[in-house]
């Protein structure tokens, strides 16, 4: 075949397939050629600049940004939305909630089981934004307990909602996120009720966390769960930067607390860094430190972020 000859078939082939958007099937049948002899045609027509395909990428994606800490982290992936650069912390909360509600609604299998760290205004934000229909998961399971020691149940009925939302069990976590003693975890954790939530954690497929900072949220300071004065100091002291349900860690995502010092019933940081899909739901400048923390302690495998804080988080 000549080469003039075989550059026109390629390009009534390309034209065909791209431009008409004949099936494969079709053009080799109004051609007559093989299918298989078609299916090459096409491969050879983007390899030898026939047809050159572009990705139009709007204002508002920020995929390079996103690859950018996916590289730089390790990261599985990057999910980054778009904000204001002075946009307000509700704004931001529901930005990150929108984006993932619709990382669930896409990513769920009927088999897997989801964990949630509920003490977080962004994941409720996020249970707010699920509305797809016929949406169902193995169970959801709290990983932070879920009483307020002042009687407040928030986190349980975000629980038992996202539940509700998926077609499937709550498995609640009856205890207080923060223990007043390391006495009164042990007796417990040892308790029926709490230690078989607890032994599931290591069947968890998905944990969907926040990252919260030093200074506690509005939220765990209505519910009551959060530390006062004097552990606080403890845990500036020793350089934490976040915390992953209410577990605090350092810039280099080292635990600061050992385990007999640390009254918290939860998911630990060695089994959220051993679940198979960590997501965490986290922005605001005021977190971006937290966050470093976590990627860098490996703890995290999808990173839900606004774009000024994606920004920050590239820089040194």
């Amino acid at each position: 075949m000549a080469k003039q000859d075989e550059q026109r078939l390629l390009l009534k082939i390309a034209t065909l397939y791209y431009l008409e958007g004949r099936k494969q099937s079709d053009i080799a049948e109004l051609l007559s050629l093989s299918q298989s002899f078609v299916s090459r045609a096409i491969t050879r027509c983007q390899k030898e600049g026939v047809v050159k395909i572009s990705v139009v990428q709007p204002s508002n994606i920020f995929l390079n940004l996103e690859k950018g800490i996916e590289e730089r982290y390790g990261l599985r992936q990057a999910v980054i939305v778009d904000v204001e650069e002075d946009a307000t912390d509700a704004a931001i909360k529901r930005a990150i909630g929108s984006a993932a509600a619709h990382y669930l609604e896409t990513r769920l299998r009927p088999k897997d089981l989801i964990g949630i760290s509920s003490w977080s205004s962004t994941i409720r934000a996020m249970v707010d934004a699920v509305h797809t229909q016929n949406l169902r998961a193995s169970g959801i399971i709290q990983l932070l307990g879920g009483v307020g020691p002042n009687g407040n149940v928030q986190a349980t009925i975000l629980t038992q909602t996202l539940a509700q939302h998926l077609n499937c069990e709550a498995w609640l976590l009856p205890s207080q996120s923060i223990e007043g003693s390391m006495e009164e975890k042990n007796r417990l954790v040892a308790s029926k009720d709490v230690a078989d939530v607890i032994a599931r954690f290591d069947e968890v497929d998905i944990a969907i966390v926040g990252i919260g900072i030093l200074e506690p949220s509005q939220l765990l300071k209505t519910s009551g769960n959060y530390y006062h004065d004097e552990m606080l100091e403890l845990l500036a002291k020793r350089n934490a930067v976040g915390d992953i349900c209410l577990h605090y860690y350092d810039k280099q995502g080292n635990p600061v607390l050992r385990e007999e010092e640390d009254p918290v019933i939860g998911m630990d940081l060695d089994k959220i860094k051993k679940c198979p899909n960590v997501v965490a739901l986290a922005g605001g400048a005021e977190k971006v430190a937290a966050i470093k923390g976590a990627l860098t302690g490996g703890y995290i495998d999808v990173l839900i972020t606004d774009y000024p804080s994606a920004r920050l988080l590239l820089k040194n």
